[in-house]
């Protein structure tokens, strides 16, 4: 089921059926029964086998548009459960999310955390790159990879103020930013830093992959993430790594001092600190980007199919 007439960020394989749900007005609630509505009409007539659900506010709807059948569903949780939420958004995970068929959580943190229910599991995001192999010529720049209207989210206020901090002292590094550039906040917060030239903004590319094999650091600043595959790509492409231990996800796929280093969540003076380590100390960044290379293998997205076909066949009995 699609929920958007907007153009999909990624393909959908055409072997794959698709039903288009889409409910219009202007008032949420309304939109929201009308939603629950069709995607119940949808499921008398399909009859799955499985209904498998992603994200909280359609996990909310599915789960109520599933009630009183006796098709299995499992839900599936992307963010960290870990943050303040709203109240829809805590009862669905307190109440509805125990009537479901099972639950995953992209973190063991967020699993363990969920201690009211009893029908959760955990299995890691996939690496969705192959490996680097071979050595790359690596230009000096530290990158921090998605589209600035999720700023905050992603701390790249953080990252500005570390970065103001160090830029002076290192006039051949710069800072780059990979993803999609609308929002004018991070903009305008570099230039009233003076940072201008030492802050790029580079757009969005496909290849994401091919671009990091020319980075030296990758850098994560998040303020919270659910499991983020941004920093297995960059350990897969051999960049040296950085990220906040936030909740969730970093300190699951980082192993501190071997695949990478971690900062103390939310502190902007040891951010910059760690940033000035691997900028300072080249054998560093090789040793880390060796072990991150290692590391992120265990997230190869064959053991995940694996894990989720086992799950499956658990929950569809066969």
């Amino acid at each position: 089921m699609l929920f958007s007439d907007k153009q999909a960020s990624y393909n959908i394989n055409p072997r794959i059926p698709t039903q288009k749900i889409i409910v219009s007005g202007n008032n949420k609630i309304i939109k929201v029964i009308r939603r629950v509505s069709k995607i119940r009409e949808l499921i008398k007539e399909t009859n799955p086998d499985l209904i498998i659900s992603f994200m909280v506010d359609l996990n909310m709807q599915v789960l109520l548009a599933n009630c009183l059948t006796s098709n299995k569903l499992i839900i599936s949780e992307q963010t960290t459960i870990q943050r303040r939420q709203t109240i829809s958004r805590k009862f669905t995970r307190h109440f509805l999310y125990k009537i479901a068929s099972k639950v995953v959580f992209a973190s063991k943190s967020d699993c363990d955390y969920a201690k009211w229910l009893r029908n959760k599991t955990f299995i890691f995001n996939p690496l969705s790159h192959d490996i680097i192999k071979g050595d790359f010529q690596r230009e000096n720049t530290i990158v921090a990879i998605s589209s600035q209207h999720r700023w905050q989210v992603k701390g790249f206020d953080l990252l500005i103020e570390a970065w103001a901090k160090i830029a002076q002292s290192h006039s051949t590094w710069n800072l780059q930013f990979i993803g999609l550039n609308n929002d004018n906040y991070i903009s305008n917060l570099v230039k009233s830093l003076g940072l201008e030239k030492r802050v790029d903004f580079l757009g969005w590319y496909d290849d994401i992959d091919k671009v990091l094999q020319t980075k030296s650091i990758c850098v994560l600043s998040s303020r919270h993430e659910g499991f983020p595959c941004s920093l297995l790509e960059a350990m897969s492409q051999g960049c040296a790594c950085v990220a906040f231990d936030c909740k969730t996800g970093p300190n699951e796929i980082i192993c501190d001092g071997k695949s990478g280093l971690l900062a103390r969540n939310g502190n902007i003076d040891d951010l910059a600190n760690k940033l000035e380590m691997l900028i300072n100390d080249e054998q560093l960044r090789l040793r880390l980007a060796a072990g991150a290379i290692k590391e992120v293998k265990r997230f190869d997205k064959n053991v995940f199919f694996a894990q989720w076909n086992k799950l499956i066949e658990e929950v569809t009995e066969r």
